[in-house]
């Protein structure tokens, strides 16, 4: 058997192991689409993280890292399906409430409990049962983890056991650690749980470690990661206000710690193409990452984004189409199917191509003698029949004002430009980088 890393005592997850993967991943998947609608919050944002079930020594339960969720998938088929979905829940609140941004210089081990009891309270107040033996203290009921790590440290309170589930809260730093042959009990200081089930009572790791190759948790200090989750945070409570007409306490004061982050336009167009789609929920593609170890998602093709696209070709857009489009066709590799037809203009059509899913567009499209003036009505005339959504129309708007058309219309304006008619939605997208 190859042994992980090349190291002594180490193996990759064998077959048996590699089954247990495959059977979690379709149980996690379907976890997750039943959230879409019972419990849309949490399934719009348990749909922006990778699905990433594991065998490996360093992970006992499950984990986050902000883009992922591992899930020990030995730990994951014990437990009864409410169990499972509270597990999975608790990995998505971690991140939905910015916790590892939110420790700062604190502690870990006190930290640790008090996002535990914050995310164990407010799973509570959306209906989720909590499962024996996990952090929640009836007395900070409603308190964030700040004012309960400060209680906790002012009743000079050692870190305890955080139960049978206790996730790791930093893996990337567990998986090192083990790697290097730290000792549980240090790993333990970190995630506050000194019962985790690793634990051997000689404090030695087993003769042969388990190291699965998917098991890489990116740090969890990247900026970047943490800065995306306020916006997703908004979006997915703007679908929850939508849906049920207001927002929870709970709720609220997740939009409290959270703040209003600005909305970049490359957001905007895709929460408008999303909206474009005939099913309450979309499924995207497998990961081709994990097609070597056969963990596939069950094809899904009753979503189909049917979208009409204006480009207006004047002197000055021809430099946004290129960042335009290739936002575009990222996008549109979120739908198992779509249909898109193209036009570019400035008096007249110069272009119209329809494209799909077996023939996506591209980056760059070719444009001969365009560049003129500028009129919007051709493109609405040219689709005037077609089965579509919706039309995104890329322009600076300096044109006279098309028809109103049956169908939503979102403006994407150039940084300077001005919307040419009194209707539709409106992005603006930043300026281009100058060299």
């Amino acid at each position: 058997m190859t042994l992980a890393a090349g190291k002594p005592g180490f193996r990759a997850p064998d077959q048996d192991e590699q089954h247990a993967k495959q059977r979690v991943y379709r149980l996690l998947e379907r976890d997750r689409a039943r959230w879409m609608l019972d419990q849309p919050f949490l399934g719009s944002l348990a749909m922006r993280l990778d699905l990433v079930p594991v065998v490996d020594s360093r992970l006992p339960t499950a984990a986050t890292d902000g883009e992922r969720i591992f899930f020990n998938a030995r730990f994951a088929e014990q437990l009864d399906a409410g169990t499972r979905r509270f597990v999975l829940a608790h990995e998505v609140w971690h991140c939905a409430a910015l916790h590892v941004p939110r420790r700062g210089s604190r502690a870990p081990d006190l930290w640790n409990l008090a996002i535990d009891h914050e995310t164990n309270s407010v799973l509570r107040q959306q209906g989720f049962e909590l499962p024996e033996g996990v952090v929640h203290f009836p007395r900070y009921v409603g308190k964030n983890a700040e004012t309960v790590h400060a209680a906790l440290q002012s009743d000079r309170l050692t870190a305890k056991p955080r139960g049978p589930l206790a996730d790791l809260h930093d893996p990337a730093r567990r998986a090192r650690h083990r790697t290097a042959g730290e000792s549980d009990g240090d790993v333990h200081e970190e995630t506050g749980d000194s019962s985790a089930s690793d634990d051997a009572p000689s404090r030695r790791e087993p003769p042969q470690q388990v190291r699965d190759p998917d098991y890489r948790p990116g740090s969890g200090s990247d900026a970047k990661t943490w800065a995306r989750w306020p916006r997703q945070v908004v979006a997915a409570a703007q679908i929850h206000k939508r849906l049920h007409g207001n927002h929870p306490g709970w709720l609220d004061q997740l939009l409290d710690i959270v703040g209003a982050p600005s909305v970049p336009w490359q957001e905007v167009l895709r929460r408008f193409a999303e909206r474009c789609v005939g099913d309450r929920y979309r499924w995207t593609r497998p990961n081709r990452r994990f097609a070597g170890q056969g963990l596939y998602l069950p094809s899904r093709s009753a979503t189909r984004l049917r979208l009409a696209v204006g480009l207006d070709v004047s002197g000055s857009t021809l430099d946004q189409i290129p960042r335009f489009m290739a936002e575009l066709n990222d996008i549109l590799r979120a739908f198992e199917r779509y249909e898109i037809r193209i036009i570019a203009c400035d008096t007249r059509c110069v272009f119209d191509q329809r494209f799909d899913q077996n023939t996506p567009p591209t980056s760059t499209i070719n444009l001969k003698n365009a560049g003129g003036g500028t009129e919007l009505q051709p493109v609405f005339d040219a689709i005037e029949q077609d089965d579509h959504a919706a039309l995104v129309f890329l322009t600076d708007g300096y044109a006279n004002p098309p028809e109103r058309p049956r169908y939503p219309v979102l403006w994407a304006l150039t940084d300077d430009g001005v919307p040419p008619a009194d209707w539709g939605d409106v992005l603006r997208l930043d300026p281009p980088e100058r060299p």
